[in-house]
């Protein structure tokens, strides 16, 4: 098949159909590849984020700090909520369609040469990283997709491996013992190099992984930790430089995204070996923000609330931060998530549950959803065809939604609204 006139939609499409299968754990083929192309990453600074719940806010944060301090940031995201070019952002913006272009031509020539196959997130992994290497910024942020150990982003030896929680996802592929998921997770980690693991109960594998690769392993609660301020508007840090040298840092503000993370981040920040001033911690903390995570939108004068939690950690972690609180949620999940208990933890938050039926790949329906609603649930529930019926037969009564559940879910609302404001 002749791509060389293909257009981004066009590549994205030949991608998803590319591979045997859309998942195919194994660095193997990658690292051929990889090793093929040759790249020249020149003397840009390397993160990679990995863990359940807090990637995307784990970058978010540390890119808005590293570019209020003045450097020039690559970050490398997945899933995207609306279009593909979200998932590679140079600097504060997407990845051009020609950039994205050129970045799978090139692997698809490099895998041509070496007769191998790749998956749609191979590919698209790859071209990141190609994309790196063109651009050569002062720090580029790898969010890590699937596990760790056997993602492609673990082609990179890091300066800085970051894993911001561990809870039970991708049970198909991980399982669901947090010490075999936390293994995968540090796969990550690099001898002689910094780790950072944000989570306060960390499964032992990680400290035994960091001890047998020769890790330079620091942890929240006993290398760093942060403190909220009685006002309830500031926080202050506490951690270790590279020297184990303590540091402090006072009245930063409170960000929009989980403080746990932002202390994480602070952390690896120290490690990394770059100069970053009170006043762009500052910035970067106050501005930094995710699409998807607690973010107000309005359809028809109607507030709604759009996260993308789809575990139970995030989901407790969201109802805690919206506790006192009563919403119509909005739900809309896929099949391979643990539905009910992703229900149980934002029962609390629930006057009546709204269940959709997404009309996507492993898609759960609203009737299956029906049945997997805790035994202790004594809300109103309804059911609904899609995201956007459900939202436009709400918008009316002006009362706060709760849409959750999936980036599917999410993004669909995004569309929604989006149409209505074009109109």
């Amino acid at each position: 098949m002749n791509k060389a006139s293909f257009t981004l939609q066009q590549w994205l499409s030949w991608m998803e159909q590319a591979h045997t299968s859309a998942i195919d754990m194994g660095l193997t083929r990658c690292q051929t590849v990889f090793d093929a192309m040759a790249l020249d990453f020149g003397s840009t600074k390397i993160v990679t984020v990995g863990g359940t719940n807090g990637k995307g806010s784990s970058v978010a944060m540390f890119d808005a700090v590293l570019r209020a301090a003045g450097y020039r940031t690559l970050c490398y995201t997945s899933p995207h909520l609306e279009v593909y070019n979200e998932r590679v952002v140079i600097d504060g913006e997407m990845c051009s369609d020609a950039q994205l272009v050129a970045a799978f031509c090139a692997i698809d020539a490099a895998r041509e040469q070496v007769g191998i196959s790749l998956s749609y997130f191979e590919i698209g992994t790859l071209a990141a990283l190609w994309i790196v290497a063109q651009e050569q910024p002062d720090v580029a942020l790898l969010e890590v997709g699937l596990g760790g150990r056997l993602d492609v982003v673990n082609l990179m030896d890091a300066d800085v491996a970051v894993i911001a929680t561990v809870g039970v996802d991708h049970v198909d592929w991980l399982g669901d013992d947090r010490e075999v998921i936390g293994w995968e997770k540090a796969g990550i980690f690099r001898e002689g190099r910094p780790a950072v693991c944000g989570d306060l109960e960390p499964p032992l594998s990680i400290a035994h992984h960091a001890n047998e690769v020769g890790a330079k392993l620091f942890q929240a609660s006993n290398d760093f930790s942060y403190q909220l301020h009685e006002d309830g508007g500031q926080w202050s840090f506490k951690g270790l430089d590279s020297q184990h040298q303590e540091v402090a840092i006072e009245s930063l503000p409170v960000p929009q995204l989980p403080l746990q993370n932002a202390a994480t981040v602070m952390q690896a920040l120290l490690l990394l070996g770059v100069e970053v001033s009170h006043e762009a911690l500052s910035q970067g903390f106050a501005h930094a923000r995710v699409r998807g995570r607690l973010d107000a939108q309005t359809y028809r004068g109607c507030p709604l609330l759009l996260d993308v939690a789809h575990n139970p950690q995030a989901a407790s972690y969201l109802a805690k931060r919206l506790e006192g609180k009563q919403f119509k949620v909005v739900l809309g999940m896929l099949a391979d998530k643990d539905c009910t208990a992703v229900m149980a933890a934002l029962a609390p938050i629930v006057s009546q549950w709204h269940l959709v039926t997404l009309d996507v790949p492993r898609g759960q329906t609203a009737e299956s959803l029906a049945t997997m609603l805790p035994a202790s649930t004594d809300q109103a529930v309804y059911q609904h065809a899609s995201v956007g019926d459900a939202i436009k037969q709400l918008a009316s009564d002006k009362e706060q939604l709760l849409v959750v559940g999936s980036f599917f879910t999410v993004a669909d609302a995004y569309r929604l609204i989006e149409g209505e404001a074009n109109g």
